[in-house]
């Protein structure tokens, strides 16, 4: 039997019993890794994780979640938008009895698997164990890996994902995996919904979700991280696109105590496309990362990147971006922006846009700002008689909104607008007036 600690975790990790061969394989793959590496960062993969603190998650005590279901006063406390179906997973377990979806979206888990089976040849292989030691923590102790396929069908699908922690008395460690196929030709709304229902506790959740876009797939991705308080979320997609697929994403974070929202997506087919814009805030000791990063493999791929951070108290924040572009990709266009709103003298910023080319047709930039309250901006809204707390809460708002629109769904930019108006007032921001 193979079981190991994470840390000083009083209970050790068994590993699942997998009947699929390929699930199983993945799964002693990453055990057999995170053996040797154990937590990062390690001597290969150091500068994935130079900006990281781990000291605050390597002496914490984990325990090991039960399956539960959620409850009337636990759904009260989630987001769902009604034009939505929804997949719950629950403390890393899929939540049968409280999911509810069409017949054009197949749910199987791994050791149930009857027509989703042939997706099992492609899992582990988007997200690689040798990527990084989380993505081989996740693949050794994953509990409940579920498998979706969203077939074509005459409307767009919406359905929202929602990963939640539980409100338990202990720190709990769990690691949600999904894989999701979009058939050709299906028009796809994703909704990504992490909540935390025990911020008071320092909990450690490494989602890891692998997309298969198949041909003319066009798929519109949201993503809401409400993870908010004292926990360690690491978060990894990994998406592989094939010839005319779309994948459009927008990302809310509300960061925990160290957060990473790390991201690859590899054009292989022509005229492929690819957007990630995000929005993050952070407050008091919080630290914030976006690892993004795309591989133009084919000719005429377009891919962008936009992500703006708030940033308050002595939090950090770290932005990522890479692009590789090879060879045989000509015509490629790629772009990458990171912007900055530093509301606190102490907070601070790290921006490593990078662009690696090596095709001579493409058309690609790259940039960063950073910058604090703007003081005459600030001073003309006093001067038309409205409150500092107002002038300043409007800028912020008004730095924010570019991203909020993009979700698109009323219900879910209300429910942000809300948010972040309720956010405000509670941040930090000493020493920049």
């Amino acid at each position: 039997m193979k079981e190991i600690t994470i840390n000083n975790q009083s209970d050790p990790y068994t590993l699942s019993d997998f009947s699929n061969k390929n699930v199983k394989n993945i799964q002693n793959s990453g055990f057999e890794s995170f053996i040797v590496t154990g937590l990062p960062p390690n001597s290969k993969t150091s500068e994935l994780w130079k900006y990281t603190n781990f000291h605050d998650l390597s002496k914490t005590k984990f325990f090991i979640p039960e399956e539960k279901s959620l409850d009337s006063n636990m759904k009260s406390e989630i987001f769902s938008s009604n034009n939505y179906e929804t997949i719950y997973i629950v403390d890393g377990f899929f939540d049968a009895e409280m999911s509810n979806f069409s017949n054009n979206i197949i749910v199987e888990k791994s050791n149930d698997l009857k027509k989703l089976i042939l997706l099992t040849e492609s899992f582990g292989k988007i997200a690689n164990n040798d990527d990084n030691e989380m993505i081989a923590l996740n693949s050794a102790f994953m509990l409940d890996p579920l498998f979706i396929s969203i077939s074509d069908s005459q409307e767009e699908t919406n359905l929202n994902i929602v990963i939640v922690t539980t409100n338990n008395n202990n720190n709990i460690s769990h690691f949600p995996r999904l894989f999701i196929q979009v058939d050709s030709k299906s028009q796809t709304n994703i909704l990504e919904s992490y909540f935390n229902l025990s911020s008071d506790n320092n909990n450690l959740v490494v989602p890891v979700i692998e997309y298969l876009l198949e041909k003319e797939s066009n798929v519109s991705h949201k993503r809401l991280q409400m993870d908010s308080g004292n926990s360690f979320f690491f978060q990894f997609d990994r998406i592989l696109q094939k010839e005319n697929s779309k994948f459009n994403s927008s990302s809310f974070s509300l960061s925990g105590l160290v957060s990473r929202y790390d991201i690859h997506s590899d054009l292989i087919g022509i005229n492929s496309d690819c957007n990630f814009h995000g929005l993050y805030i952070t407050d008091k000791n919080q630290l914030q990362e976006n690892e993004i990063s795309i591989t133009h493999s084919v000719e005429k791929c377009s891919s962008d990147q936009m992500f703006k951070g708030i940033l308050a108290g002595k939090s950090k924040a770290v932005f990522s971006g890479k692009v590789l572009v090879k060879k045989d990709a000509q015509k490629t266009r790629a772009f990458q922006k990171d912007f900055n709103f530093l509301l606190s003298k102490d907070c601070e910023v790290d921006t490593k846009p990078s662009l690696e080319i090596y095709a001579d047709d493409v058309e690609c930039s790259h940039g960063a700002t950073a910058g604090n309250m703007d003081r005459n901006m600030l001073f003309y809204l006093q001067s038309r008689g409205i409150k500092d707390d107002d002038a300043m809460s409007m800028l912020i708002r008004g730095f924010a909104q570019e991203i909020i629109d993009e979700f698109s769904d009323i219900e879910i930019i209300q429910y942000l607008e809300n948010y972040i108006s309720k956010v405000i007032p509670s941040l930090d921001i000493q020493g920049i007036m």
